[in-house]
């Protein structure tokens, strides 16, 4: 750790650990708990004193370098479904900045966190879900809106696509499937 020369070691840990303790409840998420995000904040600030020019004030240096930083990690390491071409470019700005994280992902697909990892799971969706349900799917993933019947329809292939894994097929039974509305 470099000490600059103006500060010592203590002043130096305590400005960083103070910024850190009110910057990381603005970036909990998924399974990092505001522990987790200080201490990826006092390790931030540890690496970030090599940028640090000594004759300005070290807290606001911190304040704005741990806070970047912080958002870059909480954008790299947030989960968040891929919502495809078919929607608007506000709506894919939403789900950037809304992302969803994995145990959503999980609560919609009724996983359990231990059976399977949520990315198989998606990528066998993915593969198996049939073409003509590909819009609504990610209308679904989006959040936007569907009637209840197609909603219905969709989240019981992907039970099925889940139960029956490499195994489904889709049939398309003319007198048995829901209406589309």
């Amino acid at each position: 750790m470099k000490i600059p020369k103006n500060l010592d070691e203590q002043e130096v840990v305590d400005t960083i650990l103070n910024i850190a303790r009110k910057l990381a409840p603005k970036f909990v998420f998924a399974s990092y708990s505001e522990e987790d995000i200080i201490q990826e904040a006092f390790i931030i600030g540890i690496d970030g004193l090599e940028k640090y020019d000594s004759s300005r004030p070290l807290s606001n240096f911190m304040f704005t370098h741990i806070s970047n930083r912080l958002k870059n990690f909480k954008r790299d390491n947030y989960y968040r479904l891929d919502i495809g071409s078919g929607f608007d470019i506000q709506s894919k700005k939403r789900a950037i900045m809304d992302a969803m994280d994995i145990e959503s992902v999980q609560a919609i697909y009724h996983i359990e966190r231990d059976e399977v990892e949520t990315r198989e799971i998606i990528d066998l969706i993915d593969r198996k879900l049939p073409s003509e349900f590909r819009r609504d799917y990610l209308k679904l993933q989006a959040n936007a809106p569907l009637t209840k019947t197609r909603k219905a329809q969709i989240l019981q292939i992907i039970e099925d696509i889940i139960d029956q894994g490499e195994e489904y097929t889709y049939t398309l039974n003319l007198h048995n499937d829901l209406p589309e509305d």
